[in-house]
């Protein structure tokens, strides 16, 4: 007889095997527990004939046990003379996925369900809140929940084009690092995020790695993104990375007190 298997109905556990002729047993304190009845022995199966119940031995992970358990034809009996408001549920479940993938595969494998739209929306939601992402940004964000969900996305554009309130067009961008090394200003970006930090143009982000370490990032404010944009990190779709606009640049600097070298 083969190892015992394991599979769920609405958050209960139901063990099945198979006997030397490849038939599913079923067993019975799982199924009764699952429709909703206290196991209470072979008292709560009498009523089931004997030729449709009796007891096995089953190798389990505590060694070799012996339950009590249902052939088919047992379990669509005590199944149909049910009143529990599970047993039919349970039992148009059995006979149109867990039966049919058994006889199919050799074993129950349960129909991979997708994510749910409006969980992923929310967290789309959630995720544009707190890491305040471009536009182009959100794009992406929304073509991967599109695919992740099965939702159409034709409707969104291939691209947008991010540029600061107000302002009609695409803004040329970079990092804080090119762009102080392009005005000639050698104050490192390290420093330089610290003087956004002070005037809150910048914030500080944290987040968990893999390792359970906390991560620092830096996010821009609103008030910040007058003068640029949060891409997602190549390195950590988790984080954002500051851009900043090349035209307004130059304002930045004034606003933190830093000169353009002459």
């Amino acid at each position: 007889m083969q190892n015992i298997q394991p599979f769920n109905f609405e958050k209960n556990q139901v063990r099945v095997i198979q006997d030397e002729s490849g038939e599913p047993l079923f067993v019975a304190k799982d199924v009764a527990q699952a429709l909703g009845y206290s196991w209470a022995g072979s008292a709560t199966i009498s009523h089931v004939p004997d030729e449709w119940k009796g007891v096995n031995s089953v190798q389990t992970p505590m060694g070799e046990q012996r339950l009590t358990c249902f052939t088919e034809q047992g379990l669509y009996f005590f199944t149909a003379r049910s009143d529990k408001p599970k047993a039919l549920p349970f039992q148009k479940w059995l006979a149109g996925d867990v039966l049919p993938s058994i006889r199919k595969t050799g074993g129950y494998q349960p129909t991979p369900t997708q994510p749910s739209i409006p969980a992923t929306m929310a967290l789309c939601e959630l995720a544009i809140t707190v890491l305040r992402p471009s536009d182009s940004s959100k794009i992406v964000m929304l073509q991967k929940a599109g695919k992740a969900t099965g939702a159409d996305t034709s409707f969104l554009p291939d691209y947008t084009e991010d540029s600061a309130p107000g302002h009609v067009g695409a803004m040329d961008t970079a990092s804080a690092t090119q762009l102080l090394r392009e005005h000639g200003i050698t104050t490192s970006a390290a420093a330089f995020n610290e003087r956004l930090y002070q005037i809150g143009l910048l914030e500080r982000r944290e987040r968990k790695s893999t390792g359970k370490n906390i991560k620092h990032f830096w996010c821009i404010t609103n008030e910040g993104l007058a003068y640029g944009k949060n891409i997602v990190s190549p390195q950590s779709p988790r984080e954002t990375q500051p851009h900043w606009y090349r035209s307004t640049f130059g304002e930045l600097l004034a606003l933190v007190g830093l000169e353009r070298a002459a």
